[in-house]
């Protein structure tokens, strides 16, 4: 099998290259499902990630998400842990340690069942495995808080038959493209 690194490289330059009219067109799609699937599972705390280098852009099911009377979270990173705080359009974000953009906020999540969170990644499997970027912040938090429900936001490129997996990633329970959501 081809090494993470070969994999995540390809995958993430066929993804860079990605004009911004394809990127809005297909992440709109994929926010639609997303929110559908929250609904269908309950979910009252939403947790997304502020997209960069043409990930999905989770605009649109931020928006979609508060339309519906759900709370939103974004990841920050501190000392070396993630964990999600509150947003809202009154909140400030903040340039975190990988340029990302992150919420000012000080109220954190407590995560429990009617919890789902969206999971970004490099390169995903049919099995549901997946590659990130190599820091280990969304399995580390999964594994803090077993009882979230789990969904990637991808683009159906991004998923290919067979990724090494290792025994402490853990996989999304759904990953959803334009095109299909596996796990369900």
């Amino acid at each position: 099998m081809v090494e993470k690194r070969e994999i995540r490289k390809r995958i993430l330059k066929q993804r860079k290259a990605m004009d911004q009219e394809t990127v809005t067109l297909l992440s709109g799609e994929i926010c639609r499902r997303a929110i559908a699937l929250s609904r269908r599972e309950g979910a009252r705390n939403i947790a997304v990630y502020m997209p960069i280098n043409n990930e999905v852009d989770t605009g649109a099911l931020i928006e979609l998400a508060e339309a519906e009377g759900k709370r939103i979270w974004l990841p920050r990173i501190t000392d070396g842990e993630m964990d999600f705080f509150h947003y809202d359009k009154e909140t400030p974000l903040e340039e975190g340690p990988y340029h990302i953009l992150e919420p000012a906020s000080r109220e954190i999540l407590v995560p429990d069942a009617d919890t789902l969170i969206f999971m970004p990644g490099a390169v995903f499997s049919i099995a549901r495995d997946r590659i990130g970027y190599g820091g280990g912040y969304y399995d580390r938090y999964l594994r803090r808080h077993p009882a979230c429900g789990t969904a990637a936001l991808c683009y159906d490129f991004q998923i290919v038959e067979e990724v090494p997996a290792e025994p402490h990633d853990i996989r999304p329970q759904r990953i959803i493209s334009e095109r299909r959501i596996l796990g369900e």
